[in-house]
């Protein structure tokens, strides 16, 4: 997901798109992935802090130099791969900051939340609604549209076909667990034989 964050950056930089989309689940995972610029950024923070206190410390920074030494590098060269590091940590809290500020912005971000009218997907999307926009005031993002998809039409002319379609995806799941626990029953006997 980090990678996946970074990577919309490049995209949006390269400026080559009219639109990125990211479909993520309705769930508190789409909020985490929501809050993970913030937080690492934070992170980052924290660790250039930790790496600042280490190499202000004498005793460790010499004891650090002395297992360098004798794992055959010199203090120049574990100098030179913190600086890297650090250099590598400091771009990609930029990146993030970068991400954060283009998820706030809403002439270039719009969040949609696409949905089936089922009553577990309903309240998920409800869940999911309500985090962003009422207890997550904080959140950069908010909800602009609600898609339904899969709605039955009014008259009643589409249900043979969609009951058709969820009998045939029925029997279809039915089989591969059957085929399923099948094999793990056949590998749990033949492991139990001596």
């Amino acid at each position: 997901e980090v990678v996946a964050l970074a990577q919309v950056i490049n995209l949006v930089k390269k400026g080559n798109f009219d639109r990125i989309v990211l479909d993520t689940a309705p769930t508190g995972h789409t909020l985490r992935m929501l809050s993970t610029p913030t937080f690492l950024a934070d992170l980052i923070d924290r660790v250039l802090e930790l790496a600042q206190k280490v190499n202000s410390n004498a005793a460790v920074k010499m004891l650090v130099n002395s297992a360098a030494s004798g794992a055959g590098g010199g203090a120049e060269e574990l100098e030179s791969v913190g600086s890297a590091a650090k250099s590598k940590l400091l771009g990609f809290q930029l990146s993030m900051y970068n991400l954060e500020d283009m998820f706030s912005n809403p002439d270039q971000t719009e969040f949609l939340i696409v949905t089936v009218p089922t009553e577990l997907a309903v309240r998920e999307s409800v869940r999911l609604l309500n985090d962003l926009t009422f207890e997550a005031p904080d959140m950069p993002i908010k909800v602009r549209n609600v898609v339904v998809n899969q709605v039955l039409r009014d008259d009643g002319s589409d249900i043979g076909s969609f009951l058709q379609r969820v009998r045939n995806g029925q029997a279809t799941s039915i089989q591969q667990l059957r085929q399923a626990a099948g094999a793990a029953t056949t590998t749990a006997s033949n492991k139990n034989k001596p």
